[in-house]
């Protein structure tokens, strides 16, 4: 196997690399893309939480204004509120979990990209490679055709001359 054979067996082996490397980059973006929707949702359900939890607590003291109020009331609007509090809590965790989630799909990402670059790079360097050695063997070629006419073109030498 001649030289230009065995570097065209690399770039196209190469070539397979990058375009597994292309396919490793979509996916992960698209695992990126959900991850960020993801974070969107989980800020968007803690946010709800909040807005409805300060309704309820509104509609709750406005509900005992003006009015006496019992320890049981209060026991009972007590434990309603320190739920709200866990809920809220366990919302927030989930949207931290979620939000680290997203910052490793990012780095994977990147790392994707890289991996691509690298697989651009090497089958550009074999491309040129190539290219460098077509121009070289071409070189030769024409050298070695000017050649032979210029041998069909002289007299024929005697065999006491060669």
């Amino acid at each position: 196997m001649k030289d230009r054979d065995i570097i065209a067996r690399l770039r196209d082996l190469r070539r397979r690399g990058e375009k597994r490397a292309n396919e490793a980059v979509i996916r992960r973006y698209a695992a990126a893309h959900r991850a960020a929707g993801e974070v969107q949702e989980a800020a968007a359900a803690v946010a709800e939480h909040l807005q409805r939890t300060a309704d309820a607590e509104d509609a709750a003291f406005g509900s005992l204004v003006g009015q006496p109020v019992k320890a049981a009331s209060l026991y009972r609007l007590q434990g309603q509120f320190e739920s709200a509090a866990r809920k809220t809590e366990q919302l927030r965790e989930n949207e931290m979990m979620v939000g680290i989630t997203e910052q490793r799909r990012k780095a994977e990402l990147s790392a994707a990209r890289n991996d691509l670059r690298a697989s651009l790079k090497a089958v550009a360097k074999l491309d040129g490679l190539l290219e460098h050695l077509t121009k070289r063997t071409a070189r030769r070629r024409l050298a070695l055709a000017e050649l032979s006419e210029e041998d069909d073109r002289s007299p024929p030498r005697l065999p006491a001359e060669r």
